[in-house]
């Protein structure tokens, strides 16, 4: 040792080189969880779409009338499992809801507004994606 100024830079060296380390590890995760979130938030999207695009095939109204003993979304909420990963490691659970209302009755056309909202609690905030559909039947 030849002085104390040595020890002394060594150690701010090491300090700083400690609080870089730090700060790109902190980066990274922050990184890391908002491209998990965002994979997330596209899954959710998915899975809301894909219900509206099942809609789209009813062709019975009576299946979106929330008085009608067919009505499609009685048994719902729903829970969906979404595994993903090379080999199905991971998985998140989606909550689904799905309803649907009568907003126009004229006569010669009825409108039914079909609204799906899907819940993933894995993340904080939750991830809550709401869609809408309109759904036109002329007589």
């Amino acid at each position: 040792m030849s002085s104390y100024a040595e020890i002394i830079f060594l150690t701010a060296a090491m300090m700083v080189f400690s609080m870089l380390a730090i700060n790109t590890s902190r980066s990274y995760n922050q990184s890391r969880q908002t491209l998990y979130r965002a994979e997330a938030e596209y899954r959710a999207i998915a899975i809301a779409q894909d219900e509206l695009d099942k809609v789209q095939w009813i062709y019975a109204e009576e299946e979106l009338d929330p008085d009608d003993g067919r009505y499609i979304y009685s048994d719902y909420p729903k829970t969906i499992t979404y595994n993903y990963g090379s080999s199905d490691q991971y998985s998140d659970d989606f909550y689904l809801y799905a309803e649907s209302e009568m907003i126009e009755d004229d006569g010669s056309i009825r409108r039914y507004q079909v609204g799906v909202t899907v819940v993933n609690t894995t993340f904080d905030p939750d991830i809550f994606i709401t869609l809408n559909y309109v759904k036109s039947y002329s007589y």
